[in-house]
């Protein structure tokens, strides 16, 4: 079976899907589910969106089809609202594709969000987890009996389903966490050295890939694992574990955090590069919270309670220690 692309459903809408690839996304139950879960999401005013066009196109397409496919007019409406308000709104990319394995051939979804933009997803077996900016996961239509696995690219919260018989795996480019049923978050962005995982509730199995010893960490409730790959470091510490989890509700709170973590964490918020030497970003601390303010309203803040300087450059902002003359 030729596999989904990631712009499957911009070209659904456009009406350039052959027959024979609009009913092969159509008669999926994972594509109606995953539809239904975007539009039932969405909290936006969406009334200015012309829905009824959307529908009039879609139902001039179904006459040209067969009455099989006619049949299917409800489930294209669904499908084609939500999959608009997936573009319109923003709210996450979602796609499928195929991947063989020794036996047969396994459905695979994955959803991506964008910056400043933050998604659920209900998975399989009923776990939770929220995407934060930039983050990409991807999981089986279907969990295999034995085991449940799961690989993010960003960060994200897990609120797991408890199956003793069933382990769940969060796999990531540096980390491979292990949990039965718990409540924990992860951050590890593929372009960055350093990755980090936080315990909630109940308690998970850590193992550092990237470590060159390649050791496995058991954390507790509010105990926050660091691991650095430039300097093959890795610390355990005591945290307020629900400190970690304020992005979900839209905000970001820093508690005596170092500026490179901050720096790091609106790169990736804001969706801006920011570039800081190793030496200013060590030598400073800050606390304050991120909630609804612009980029520019958090920079001026940090340049007032800080001695540093938000440079705009080609591309990029770059953060230097302020001279007596600024």
């Amino acid at each position: 079976m030729k596999p989904f692309s990631k712009n499957i459903i911009v070209r659904f809408l456009d009406g350039k899907l052959s027959p024979e690839e609009e009913n092969s996304l159509l008669s999926r139950k994972s594509v109606i589910a995953r539809m239904k879960q975007q539009w039932n999401l969405q909290s936006g005013d969406v009334s200015a969106f012309d829905q009824n066009l959307i529908l009039r196109k879609v139902e001039s397409r179904i006459e040209r089809n067969s009455l099989m496919a006619r049949r299917r007019i409800t489930f294209i409406k669904v499908a084609s609202i939500a999959a608009s308000i997936l573009l319109v709104m923003g709210i996450g990319y979602l796609w499928f594709y195929q991947r063989t394995t020794s036996d047969n051939e396994v459905m695979m979804l994955a959803h991506e969000t964008q910056t400043e933009e933050r998604l659920q997803v209900t998975l399989p077996d009923s776990t939770i987890v929220w995407l934060n900016a930039g983050s990409r996961i991807e999981y089986p239509e279907v969990f295999e009996p034995a085991v449940r696995q799961v690989k993010l690219s960003g960060e994200a919260y897990f609120d797991v389903t408890h199956r003793a018989k069933q382990p769940f795996y969060v796999q990531t480019d540096k980390l491979l966490i292990r949990v039965l049923g718990t409540q924990f978050t992860v951050s590890d962005y593929q372009k960055e050295t350093s990755a980090e995982a936080v315990l909630i509730s109940g308690k998970v199995n850590v193992n550092v890939l990237r470590d060159s010893i390649g050791r496995t960490f058991e954390l507790l409730p509010n105990e926050q694992l660091i691991f650095d790959e430039r300097q093959q470091y890795t610390a355990i510490q005591k945290v307020d574990a629900s400190q970690y989890t304020d992005w979900i509700h839209g905000k970001l709170y820093f508690d005596n955090a170092g500026l490179g973590y901050i720096i790091s964490k609106l790169e990736h918020w804001y969706g801006k590069k920011i570039e800081c030497s190793r030496e200013l970003s060590a030598g400073y601390r800050l606390t304050f919270t991120v909630r609804n303010e612009s980029f520019e309203q958090i920079i001026r803040l940090m340049q007032n309670i800080a001695p540093i300087s938000f440079q705009p450059a080609e591309g990029h902002y770059l953060v230097v220690a302020k001279t007596l003359k600024q």
